[in-house]
């Protein structure tokens, strides 16, 4: 809405927004939506967290686990010398389609009236879309609104009597108020948002991209300008930051500069509810300063907020702009809220325990007291355990150790109420979530994490386990080593390429390392074995190679495999025996490198390696990559200078990245 510093009459102000001709830009302008983000200053384009996506950025709706309705109601400029009154009315409905899988679609209308005299009204509907994260474009959500726009006045007597030249007041009845009093027309805008990291985001927003034609005479122009929104976010668990700049052309046709610093924080509560304070203040082209101020408060399934925006320096004898919002979820709460909700609990027990210091050293299990807890860990139900663990700690505390025991229990529980499984075998993934749950409970921190992205990698659509993966990383301190989402092979097999990198590059450590980090979980990988024994032998280390590739030699189903890891582990003994006389990791003068005359050189059979090689092409053929990078794999545990092998493994790492 367009205002002068003068004071605003009724009559005049519904000329003024009636005239299109004056191409003030009056019509349909930036009013805020719900209450939220109004106490903001409107810095929302990158935060798109709430239902307040429709309007302000459509791809943020992507971001909602369960239906989500609001209303609002806005009064503007209250306090006006003429008695106006501008008020903002607002309904909103939010629903993820298939569980969010298809998107989520958003409806709403808004109705803004200035006393009766004009009014502009506004349907759309909305859709945002996560991309998969099985998908190069994980991080990435876009989201596209079309809106209807419909205003309209009342014929008054100023509007009959309003001509075309109101100095000499000679000229013709102005047609614009003497013809229709009404126009609609169709409207678009679209959104994307950028999660650079888990608290980081970018949003970027444009608005009236069609650049509707909303004049009330056909024989002019008064086409709604396009506005260009760019935003960023930092965003906590209960604390957010956000910035936005807006471009928008200007009546004399130059480009209008916003910018908006907002900020928000959440104090929560386990029994009174949350309660939430924002604010920001805002600049820009042609006088523009605004101050906003917010508060809201939320309990179970009902959030209130109120926004207040104050212009400076523009508007005079006004108490500014109020806005009142209510919005609803429905069904169960997200799996983050109960994460928040379980936190919560544990700060409010940390509060109690005034001899707090660490949150490393848990309590064992092994404690006669918590034999109970124990007994149903091990049954795999965790909600009944934590109750049990609650019930035990009250007479334990201030002790740290369970403290940071109840912590751990309580992400469990609060994720995976129960895990145990009747009445069929548990997948891969279930298993390692089980045994990476334990290892949590237990504080064998190294080992959990490395389960739990194993099991992440194997099932990447299940939202709860990635937020789970997350809040184990909190708890250990160890950041979750996450397979890339268009990696499909799962975790143990992008260690196998990490390793198969660092192999060919001759760096057989660090080839080593991720070969054994892989085998802690996987401890019978056989082509893990044969390619430790290859590292270890290239290092010198000839006991730990022959051991290797003896632990492979019980895994391999092949009789003439067997019999060629048997040469290996005899080749490596005898270099064993005269390890003295040879450098470590290096061949003495004269020789090729152990590797070649150990797994290759002098027990190689070419056919075989060929018949090896051919398979592997098949594979890859097929788009069965991780047949065929085993294959390349057992050509290279054979013989390890085998060019065509490693060209093929490179190309198929290349593929898998």
């Amino acid at each position: 809405m367009s205002y002068t510093k003068r004071k605003l009459h009724l009559p005049a102000l519904a000329a003024l927004l009636a005239l299109a001709p004056l191409n003030a830009y009056a019509a349909f302008e930036d009013l805020g939506f719900g209450a939220r983000a109004p106490g903001m200053g409107d810095a929302f384009t990158a935060v798109a967290d709430d239902i307040s996506s429709v309007y302000y950025n459509p791809a943020g709706l992507s971001s909602l686990e369960r239906p989500k309705a609001l209303a609002s109601h806005a009064l503007f400029h209250t306090g006006l010398s003429d008695g106006s009154n501008l008020g903002l009315s607002v309904g909103a409905l939010a629903v993820p389609l298939s569980g969010g899988r298809n998107g989520t679609l958003g409806l709403a209308w808004q109705q803004f009236s200035l006393s009766g005299i004009y009014y502009e009204k506004t349907g759309q509907v909305s859709w945002g879309y996560r991309f998969d994260k099985s998908t190069r474009y994980e991080k990435l959500s876009v989201g596209a609104t079309l809106k209807y726009l419909s205003h309209g006045f009342t014929r008054l007597d100023e509007t009959y009597n309003a001509v075309e030249d109101n100095i000499s007041q000679n000229g013709a009845t102005d047609p614009v108020l003497a013809g229709a009093n009404t126009r609609a027309a169709l409207d678009a805008d679209l959104g994307a948002l950028y999660r650079l990291t888990r608290r980081w985001t970018l949003g970027a927003a444009i608005l009236n991209a069609m650049q509707a034609d909303v004049a009330f005479s056909t024989s002019d122009k008064d086409k709604i300008p396009m506005k260009t929104r760019l935003g960023a976010s930092y965003k906590s668990l209960w604390m957010l930051l956000s910035a936005d700049a807006r471009l928008q052309k200007g009546p004399d046709g130059k480009m209008d500069k916003q910018f908006i610093f907002a900020a928000e924080k959440t104090f929560p509560s386990l029994d009174r509810g949350d309660i939430g304070v924002r604010g920001s203040l805002g600049a820009g082209d042609r006088e523009f300063k605004q101050a906003t101020l917010g508060l809201s408060y939320k309990i179970q399934r009902i959030q209130v907020d109120y926004g207040f925006a104050l212009p400076l320096g523009t508007i005079k004898e006004t108490s500014g702009n109020h806005k009142l919002a209510l919005s609803y979820h429905f069904g169960s709460p997200t799996q983050t809220e109960m994460a928040e909700t379980e936190l919560l609990d544990q700060y409010k027990r940390l509060r109690e325990a005034q001899n707090y210091k660490s949150p490393r050293d848990t309590a064992s299990l092994n404690d006669p007291r918590l034999a109970e807890v124990k007994e149903q860990v091990r049954k795999e139900n965790y909600y009944t355990a934590n109750k049990l663990l609650l019930e035990k700690a009250n007479e334990m505390l201030p002790d740290s150790s369970v403290v940071n025991l109840t912590r751990r229990l309580s992400a469990v529980a609060a994720f995976f109420p129960s895990l145990a499984v009747e009445g069929r075998q548990k997948a891969r993934w279930e298993e390692l979530l089980s045994g990476g749950a334990r290892d949590l409970i237990n504080g064998t921190d190294l080992r959990a994490m490395k389960q739990l992205a194993y099991a992440q990698s194997l099932n990447q659509q299940d939202s709860a386990l990635s937020n789970f993966l997350d809040r184990a990383g909190e708890l250990t301190r160890i950041a979750p080593d996450r397979v890339p989402s268009d990696f499909s092979r799962g975790w143990a097999e992008f260690k196998m390429t990490e390793s198969d990198e660092f192999y060919m590059k001759k760096r057989y450590s660090e080839a080593l390392r991720k070969l054994e980090e892989m085998l802690e979980i996987e401890p019978s990988h056989l082509m893990a074995l044969k390619k430790s024994g290859s590292c270890n032998y290239m290092l010198g280390n000839y006991a730990r190679a022959g051991r290797d590739w003896e632990k492979a030699m019980r895994f391999e189903p092949d009789p003439l495999e067997k019999a060629k890891l048997a040469k290996m582990v005899d080749e490596a003994k005898a270099k064993q025996g005269k390890a003295g006389s040879w450098e470590p990791g290096g061949p003495q003068p004269g020789e090729p490198e152990p590797e070649a005359e150990a797994a290759s050189g002098k027990s190689a059979d070419a056919r075989e390696i060929e018949k090896i090689y051919q398979s592997g092409a098949d594979y890859y053929a097929k788009g069965e990559y991780g047949k065929a990078a085993d294959a390349f794999r057992k050509i290279l545990t054979l013989d390890p200078q085998n060019t065509q092998a490693k060209k093929a493994l490179e190309r198929i790492i290349r593929l898998s990245r």
